[in-house]
């Protein structure tokens, strides 16, 4: 269900193949099938340099500073804030861990880094970053309970309970959270407020600005390594930073610095050199609303931008969540709607001009909502029986042939098309981008997120449709 992009077919077929192959392996990258532990005794001492330069998504290189710091490898500067973390803070490993709860190659993958805490007793420090992947209906929920549990005391007993393999099915999370003594009533109430919202979106941002795609991915000391490898390939890049913090400690570097020394010179964000393949997630777009229909008042704190396909069924999905959006915040949420007909939906194109004519007789919304009520499943002819079920009023042509608003649906498309959408539907949460039919939480959190951002700057003064542009970055509409 994409649409056309003028001019640009072979980029276009790019765009499907890595939207496939997200749909097809967003879980993880690359995995072994080792599973048996290495004898670490037959190991040869690790070498000066390192055997393994880690994963490297756009080609980089070792900055210049790092190689005149004697630093080895290609490393990443990733930040711990108040993340969950476990072992000493001066070990001398430390291993971001960037997880879906979700994940079954998380769960592989956590088996592996449990066997190397026990052999490096002391020895490392675990970090978790969440990183909930839309397409897992329950990974956002976990991964804002795991953060309740963290203000509980319980973060790493609930984590390990997840991963012993039992899943994360809602009855399953509950017995997790009676097991181990949390307060049930005070986690139902954070995720009721999205009070940990923020927590896990700016996990989300952080892997976005490192471009991690997948999960798990890791950060040895800096090291970025994807996928549920096997033991001995841990195990080696462990050696190897053991070694390189002995040296380190050896050269003056006290044991709490030992982090700080690997990384601060590593890479904080990654950008592509061309157009990135889908839209950037951690980027807010300045989507203008110029006469599209709105529904909510002008001075709400979150707009939601949504183009759409009458025809679309995903659309249909993500019309439900967007009612049950704006039934809960109310005057605080406004939806505008902008056109993105595509092709192979004959339906689409007449739907879309027979609902401009129902937005200038002011029964948009109706009409919209009565579309969606029938799944996207509706004929052309069937669009005249709707329009008057919404009691539009006869005109000269009739409402799916009129042509009179093509020049508005045009601008709509184009403008898509400018933003980088590529199929529907594609939201915009005060300029950020949601692709597809997202489940209700993954809205929720960033609207959390947004209208902290929106209070500040009321805070400062802006106010009403000012608000809006401020927030986006918009100079003018």
């Amino acid at each position: 269900m994409l649409p056309p992009r003028t001019g640009r077919p072979e980029r276009l077929r790019f765009y499907v193949v890595a939207l496939l192959a997200l749909c097809v392996s967003a879980c993880a990258g690359p995995v072994a099938t080792e599973t048996t532990p290495a004898d670490l005794t037959s190991l040869p001492p690790p070498p000066p340099t390192c055997t393994n330069p880690g994963d490297d998504p756009v080609g980089l290189a070792i900055s210049e500073p790092q190689q005149a710091a004697g630093i080895p490898c290609l490393r990443y500067n990733v930040e711990i804030g108040d993340a969950p973390t476990r072992g000493p803070d001066d070990a001398p490993i430390t291993i971001v861990m960037f997880s879906d709860f979700e994940c079954p190659f998380c769960t592989r993958a956590m088996q592996t880094i449990q066997t190397l805490e026990t052999l490096h007793e002391g020895e490392i420090r675990l970090v978790y970053k969440s990183f909930p992947i839309a397409r897992h209906p329950q990974a956002m929920v976990a991964a804002l309970m795991a953060m309740s549990a963290a203000e509980q005391g319980a973060f790493w007993g609930f984590h390990d309970r997840i991963f012993s393999g039992d899943g994360i099915a809602t009855p399953t999370l509950i017995e997790h959270v009676n097991a181990l003594g949390m307060d049930m009533t005070r986690v139902a109430k954070d995720l009721d407020a999205m009070t940990h919202a923020v927590a896990v979106r700016r996990d989300l941002e952080q892997a976005s600005r490192l471009q991690v795609r997948s999960t798990p991915t890791f950060f040895i000391n800096g090291r970025r390594i994807s996928g549920a490898k096997p033991l001995s390939f841990f195990e080696t890049i462990v050696e190897e930073e053991r070694a390189f913090a002995s040296r380190w400690r050896a050269e003056g570097v006290p044991a709490n610095g030992l982090y700080a020394h690997a990384t601060e010179l590593g890479y904080e964000a990654i950008e592509y050199a061309q157009d990135p393949v889908d839209l950037d997630e951690s980027k807010i777009y300045p989507v203008p609303l110029e006469e599209s229909p709105v529904l909510g008042p002008a001075d709400a704190p979150v707009t939601i931008v949504v183009f759409g396909d009458f025809q679309c069924p995903f659309c249909a999905r993500g019309h439900e969540t967007l009612r049950a959006i704006k039934e809960r915040y109310a005057d605080q949420v406004r939806l505008v709607y902008k056109h993105f007909p595509l092709p192979g939906h004959p339906a689409a194109i007449p739907a879309a001009r027979a609902s401009m004519v129902a937005n200038a007789q002011g029964k948009f919304w109706p009409f919209h909502d009565e579309l969606y009520a029938t799944g996207a499943r509706f004929s052309v002819d069937e669009l005249a029986q709707i329009g008057a079920r919404v009691g539009l009023a006869e005109t000269t042509t009739p409402w799916s042939e009129s042509k009179e608003f093509d020049a508005q649906i045009k601008r709509d498309i184009e403008l898509g098309m400018t933003l980088g959408v590529t199929g529907t539907p594609t939201s915009f949460v005060n300029g950020r981008p949601i692709q597809g039919a997202q489940a209700e939480i993954i809205f929720r959190a960033i609207i959390t997120e947004e209208l902290q951002r929106a209070s500040a700057l009321q805070a400062q003064g802006v106010s009403g449709p000012s608000l809006y542009r401020s927030l986006v970055g918009l100079t003018g509409e």
